[in-house]
C-alpha cells in the first residue's frame, strides 16, 4: 500500500494543478481535449443511467437524435465505467467522475506495473522504476489519454501478461485470465482488445505445436473463446451501425488517417511507445546492466524477460500497416497475409495498438533495475543508500522525460498541468430545459467551411451539457456520424429560417432550440437577436435569455418521429 500511496503522490506531482480543481475543470493538454473528453463523459453518464433505470435504453445514447444505435457510432468506454459510474452516481457530477476515473485508473495501471515486478524479480526498486516509466510516458499524462480517459484503464494489463507468462497454471488461473482478459478489451474495442488478444493468439499457436506445452495453449484458446463471446455483443453493435451506413468511413470527422510509419525509429516517435529520451536513457542503462549480468539470471526471471520482450515487440509489429517503409524501402506483405491488410482499412490510428508495446517496456525497464538493484546489493557497502540514489536519478530522468514531451505538445504553462473550465450546470436555462420535453438543438455548430457537420468542439460541449438536462439532442460528436446528419446539419445553420425550421421539425420532432449569440459571426447573430427583441414568432418563440444565450421553443406540430428499431 505504501507504493500505492506513492504513485498517487506521483500522479497528483506530474497533473498539478488538475487534482485541486476535480470537480470543475478538465486536462486541456491537446486540442483533442475539446471535444474527447466530453464525449466520452456524455457516453458514460448515458450508460449509467440506462444500466440502472432502463437497460433497453442502453444502445440509443441521446445524440444524433432521432437516429437509433447512436453509442455505437465511436468509443464504447464500457471498461470504465466501473470507476465512472459509483462516482457519478452519487455526486451526479461527470467532470469528477471523469477525472477520478482518468487519474485513479492511471495510478492503478502503475501500481500493477509494479506488482507484477515485484512479483517476478523481488525488486522494489525494479517494480518502482516500471510504475514511473509508464507514469511518465508521452502517452498518459501529456498525450492521447488525457484526452480519452477510457484508454486509462490499463490496469489489468500487467497481469495478464504476468499470468499469461506462467505455463503450469489451473483452472482458477485460466478464468482469472479469461476475467481480466475480457475486462482490459472493453476499455476499447478497436486498439486495446486487438493489442491484447492477438499477442495471446500468437501465444497460444507457440504453445500448441509443442507436446509439453500444449495444455497451456488450450488454456489460451479457451481464454480468447470466452472473450471473444463476452464482446461480441459490443462487436454487433458497431457493425449494426456500419451495416446501416454503408459509407461510413467518409462519415467522420476526421477524415485524415494516420499513414504508415518509417522504420527503423517510426514507432517510437508516435503512439503508446513513443518514450523521450529520459526513459530512453533508462531503459538503456538497465539494458546495459542485463548484459553484464545475462549469465546470472534465474531461470525464472529470463521467462520474465523474454515474456516482457514478446508483449513490447510484438505491440509494435501489429501497429505497422500495409505500405511501412524502411528507410525509402516500402515493405511488402506475403501473399498468404494480405488479407489481414484489410483489417487497417478501419483502423484510423494504427500507433494506438502499441500499448502493448508501452507494457512491455515498462515492465522490460523495471526487469532491467532489477538487476541493478542485485549488482548493488553484493558490491556496495550501504546498500539502501546506493538503492535510494538510484531511484532518485531515475525519477528526475523519468521527470525529465516527462517534461521534454510537452516540447511535442502545448507547453505547461508556468510549470503547470494544462486544464481548462468544464460546461458548468449552473445556469437558469438547464434548469427549464430539465422539465420534461422533446429534443434539443444548440448553435452555433460552427461554419460550413468548418465541414458539414460543424466544429466538433461545439458539438460535444452540446452533449456534455446533455448530462445535466437529459433531453435528447440533435447535436453529436463520435468517431463517425449518421448519414443523415449532414443533412440536418445545414438545416441547422439556415436557421432562424421558417422552411428550414420546418423540415427540421419534421424530421427530428426538434422542440427546443438553445443559441449562443456571443459564438454566432455577427451576419448570424443579428436574426436570432432580432427574434429575441421581439419574443419570437409564430412558429419560434423566446422562452428565456440568460447573457448572450437564447432559448426559444418551436411552436410546431408537437408529434415527434419515432426513431427506427
Amino acid at each position: 500500500m505504501l507504493a500505492l500511496l506513492g504513485y498517487v503522490g506521483l500522479t497528483t506531482w506530474l497533473t498539478w494543478p488538475l487534482p485541486a480543481y476535480l470537480t470543475t475543470h478538465l486536462p486541456a493538454t491537446q486540442w483533442a481535449a475539446r471535444m474527447d473528453p466530453p464525449y466520452m463523459a456524455a457516453i458514460l453518464a448515458h450508460e449509467t443511467r440506462a444500466l440502472l433505470s432502463a437497460p433497453s435504453r442502453l444502445p440509443d445514447a441521446g445524440f444524433f437524435h432521432p437516429e437509433p444505435r447512436a453509442l455505437f457510432y465511436g468509443d464504447t468506454g464500457f471498461g470504465a465505467l466501473p470507476y465512472f459510474l459509483p462516482i457519478f452516481y452519487l455526486t451526479g457530477n461527470p467532470t469528477l467522475a471523469l477525472n477520478l476515473l482518468f487519474l485513479g485508473c492511471a495510478t492503478l495501471s502503475g501500481w500493477a506495473l509494479y506488482l507484477v515486478v515485484l512479483r517476478w524479480t523481488g525488486s522494489q526498486l525494479g517494480g518502482l522504476i516500471a510504475g514511473w516509466v509508464f507514469l511518465t510516458s508521452p502517452w498518459i499524462f501529456p498525450g492521447f489519454v488525457s484526452t480519452a480517459p477510457s484508454y486509462a484503464v490499463l490496469q489489468y494489463f500487467p497481469f495478464i501478461v504476468l499470468l499469461a507468462a506462467m505455463q503450469a497454471g489451473g483452472p482458477a488461473t485460466t478464468v482469472t485470465l479469461a476475467v481480466l482478459v475480457i475486462l482490459q478489451c472493453l476499455a476499447d474495442v478497436v486498439y486495446v482488445a486487438p493489442a491484447v488478444l492477438v499477442p495471446l493468439g500468437v501465444l497460444a499457436v507457440e504453445r500448441l505445436v509443442r507436446r509439453r506445452t500444449r495444455r497451456s495453449g488450450l488454456n489460451l484458446v479457451l481464454v480468447l473463446g470466452l472473450a471473444v463471446v463476452a464482446l461480441l455483443p459490443v462487436y454487433l453493435g458497431h457493425l449494426s451501425v456500419r451495416a446501416g451506413n454503408p459509407d461510413l468511413a467518409r462519415q467522420t470527422f476526421w477524415p485524415v488517417v494516420e499513414g504508415p510509419p518509417v522504420l527503423p525509429w517510426g514507432p517510437f516517435e508516435t503512439g503508446a511507445a513513443a518514450l523521450a529520451g529520459g526513459s530512453a536513457i533508462l531503459i538503456a542503462l538497465g539494458a546495459a546492466m542485463v548484459l553484464v549480468r545475462w549469465r546470472s539470471i534465474e531461470f525464472e526471471l529470463g521467462s520474465a524477460w523474454k515474456h516482457a520482450a514478446f508483449w513490447a515487440l510484438l505491440g509494435i509489429v501489429i501497429s505497422l500497416p500495409p505500405g511501412t517503409r524502411w528507410y525509402r524501402t516500402t515493405l511488402s506483405l506475403p501473399p498468404g497475409l494480405l488479407s489481414l491488410a484489410r483489417v487497417y482499412q478501419v483502423l484510423r490510428v494504427p500507433s494506438r495498438l502499441r500499448v502493448a508495446s508501452l507494457i512491455g517496456i515498462a515492465l522490460l525497464t523495471g526487469l532491467a533495475f532489477s538487476e541493478l538493484e542485485r549488482l548493488l546489493h553484493r558490491r556496495a557497502s550501504r546498500r539502501s543508500l546506493a538503492v535510494a540514489g538510484c531511484s532518485i536519478a531515475a525519477l528526475l530522468v523519468a521527470w525529465s522525460a516527462y517534461r521534454s514531451s510537452f516540447e511535442r505538445w502545448p507547453p505547461r504553462r508556468q510549470g503547470y498541468y494544462p486544464i481548462a473550465a468544464a460546461v458548468s450546470p449552473d445556469s437558469r436555462l438547464i434548469d427549464l430545459l430539465r422539465q420534461p420535453g422533446g429534443p434539443l438543438l444548440e448553435l452555433p455548430i460552427g461554419p460550413g467551411r468548418e465541414g458539414p457537420v460543424g466544429l466538433p468542439a461545439n458539438q460535444a460541449r452540446a452533449m456534455y451539457r446533455a448530462i445535466y438536462h437529459g433531453r435528447p439532442v440533435l447535436n453529436g460528436y463520435s468517431s463517425y456520424y449518421p448519414a443523415a446528419f449532414p443533412a440536418r446539419m445545414e438545416l441547422a445553420r439556415r436557421l432562424p429560417d421558417p422552411a428550414a425550421l420546418e423540415e427540421l421539425h419534421r424530421d427530428t420532432g426538434l422542440e427546443m432550440i438553445l443559441v449562443h449569440a456571443d459564438q454566432l459571426r455577427a451576419s448570424e447573430r443579428l436574426p436570432w437577436t432580432m427574434l429575441s427583441r421581439l419574443g419570437g414568432r409564430d412558429d419560434l418563440s423566446l422562452v428565456a435569455q440568460e447573457g448572450d444565450d437564447l432559448l426559444f421553443r418551436v411552436n410546431l406540430d408537437s408529434r415527434a418521429p419515432q426513431a427506427p428499431n
